[in-house]
This record gives C-alpha cells, structure tokens and sequence, in this order.
C-alpha cells in the first residue's frame, strides 16, 4: 500500500534548464511514477504549491529571477512545522558551502549533476516512503488527538453536568423550583460582560456562581428554612455557610471549582468591610464575589423566600442604587444598572410591601443569610 502510495505521489521539478526537466519527468515516468510535473520558471512554484500541493519537490539551485536558496526559505514559510515535504537538491553546484546553506535551510537531500538515473530514483523513493509515513504517522495523530478531544469533552460535560446537581442540591433546601441558581449564573455572566470580561472568563463565572450557596447544605433547616428574623446565635450558625462552602470546594483542580470556592468565601463581604466572614472590603474582595453579591442580593429581593415575600424590581434596584459603594462596588453597581433587568428578570410572584424595618439608609439584612 505504501509503494502505491508512493508510484501516485505528486512530484514537481523546478529547474530553468527545459532539457533538465525533461530528463526527469522522463526517468521518474519510467520508472512509474504517475504525477510528474515540472516548471523552468521559479518565480510560480509558490502557487504550484498551493494548487499542486507536491509530495516530493526536485529544486534546482542556480537560476534565474529567484534562486533555489531563496525558495527553500519561502517554502519552509509556507509549509507547517509537523508537516514532511522532502526537497531534493538536483544541482550542477558542488561545492561544500552550497551543500550545507541547501540542507540547514530544510533541503531533505543533495544530489549533483550529472546524476545517474538509479540513483535519483533510489533517493526519489526513500524521501517519498519517509513523506507518507510521516502523513500517516499525521493522521494517526489527527484521530487519536479527535478521540482525545471528544474524551476531554465528555470529562467536561460530566463535570458541568455534576456542578449543575450540586448547586441545585444545595438550592433546593430553600428554593424548590431550583431557578435561583440558573438566574444568578446568567445575569453574573451578562454582567462581567458588560464590564468587558473576556469570553472564557465570563462562561467560567456562569457555571461557577450558582455553587455560590453550596455550604448551604450544612445548615439545620430550623434555621435554614426559618420564617421570622433569625437570633443572634442562629444568623452566626447560618453564616458559616460561607465556610462551609468554601471548605468543600477547596483544593479543586478545575478553573470552575477554584473559581466557585473565591466566590463562596467572598459573596458576603461587603465593600466597606461590614460583611462576613472575614470582613475584608473594597478590591480585596475578589472581584467574583463582589458581581456574585450584587446578583445575588438582587434575586432575592424580587423572589419569595420562607422568610420574606418578594418585592418588586424598581424596589428591588432602588436597594441595589442605595447599598453602592455601601455594600457593593460601586462600578459593578453601575453596570448592573446598565443591564435590561426588566427584559431579563420575570416574577410570577406578586410583589409584597417591604417590612418598615427592611427601608431606610441601614445596610440591608442580606436576604440570602
């Protein structure tokens, strides 16, 4: 298969002597070979390249308007690093220099004339046995890097199919519907975009903020699910959650996960250093949990929760407007009010007046504590 491969291969000779090609084509076609080209003029062997697309190129290295050296050198420009085009330097040069400047500048062989015609067909045949094997060494690696590939994108399928479950696992306890988690993932993409994230880098926050609240999942429902405000001892317990979370997603190799853990310990920290729970403010808060606080925050404004009924989305915005710079950063305030919320956000609660104690200039109770 490989000698067929070879007797069909496309050859084309680049000589400005028309008897010299001549002499070639007529001693390969003898010999078997099927596809046999040639051209005196150097100046279109780069478009022979392209259109011809050769196996095997017979260079000469003295002629006229471009020489051979200066081809080796626009060739190899042209022709991919892993890919094996063999040259083979036919030449009436026999000096050393010339023989050494052909093979560094990616000559596969050197041959000079006069040659004898079993000769070249000998070193014609094991240039193109070393070119096919090489093309089917390429497409070996092609498959195999396929197969690795679809392998990587099942891994990570699984991967994102798993972190979806976990979030809505720990959603669930205290939003049956599971939609929280998909909003704040969408809306913290939308707005990273708008602060102009790159792509990869926004699609690693849509599916790491929805973990945000994973911890969750290690808080009692008598608290957790608690109707009326919570005790001292009780909001303690429930913002450790933060810890938690963090906790279980520590030491993840994954960009998502290491992502999601920042996110988990920092959501609660509030811009002017009164959140939990180390109380670190400003732009020492990663800048995730600073999108993730404003987002989250949002959605549980305008969406019923066991302890608090849902308010509207100017309510709900008109907070947002009044914590920035408070508990927000104030540039991501900014740009989350550039957002079409009333486009992207849909209640099909009706809004409920706000408690007394709810209004005002105080930091707001964090509706997802």
């Amino acid at each position: 298969m490989l000698l067929k491969n070879c007797f069909d291969a496309k050859i084309l000779i680049v000589d400005d002597d028309e008897s010299n090609v001549a002499l070639l084509k007529d001693t390969l076609s003898f010999n078997g070979y099927t596809q046999v080209i040639g051209t005196t003029d150097p100046r279109g062997v780069l478009t022979l390249l392209v259109e011809y697309d050769p196996d095997l190129i017979i260079l000469d290295l003295n002629m006229p308007y471009i020489d051979g050296f200066e081809l080796l050198n626009m060739i190899q420009r042209l022709v991919d690093d892993i890919d094996f085009l063999p040259i083979l330097i036919v030449t009436a040069e026999h000096s050393f220099d010339a023989r050494r400047q052909a093979l560094s500048n990616g000559a596969a062989d050197f041959l000079t004339k006069p040659f004898l015609t079993d000769e070249i067909c000998v070193r014609v045949a094991n240039m193109l046995r070393l070119r096919f094997r090489n093309v089917l060494l390429q497409q070996e690696v092609r498959k195999r890097t396929y197969e690795l590939e679809q392998n990587q994108l099942e891994l990570k399928e699984a991967q994102l199919e798993t972190i979806v479950r976990l979030a809505r696992a720990a959603e669930h306890r205290d939003d049956d519907t599971g939609r929280h988690t998909q909003r704040v993932g969408l809306l913290c993409s939308l707005l990273a975009q708008n602060l102009g994230w790159e792509q990869h880098t926004i699609q690693l926050l849509h599916f790491s903020a929805p973990l945000h609240d994973v911890g969750k999942i290690g808080i009692p429902d008598s608290i957790l699910l608690k109707t009326g405000r919570l005790s001292d001892i009780e909001r303690k317990i429930m913002q450790k959650h933060s810890l938690i979370g963090a906790d279980l997603l520590s030491g993840g190799n994954s960009d998502i996960i290491r992502m999601a853990e920042r996110i988990a310990w920092t959501h609660h920290e509030r811009w002017d250093g009164t959140g939990y729970p180390r109380g670190i403010k400003g732009e020492e808060i990663h800048v995730e949990g600073r999108i993730l606080a404003v987002v989250d925050v949002f959605d549980a404004l305008t969406h019923d929760r066991p302890y608090k009924k849902a308010w509207s989305i100017e309510e709900a915005l008109e907070e947002i407007k009044r914590q920035r710079a408070r508990h927000f950063d104030p540039e991501i305030v900014d740009q989350f009010l550039a957002l079409p919320i009333e486009e992207l956000t849909h209640s099909t609660e009706e809004p409920a007046e706000k408690p007394a104690d709810d209004v005002g200039n105080e930091p707001i109770d964090n509706p997802t504590d």
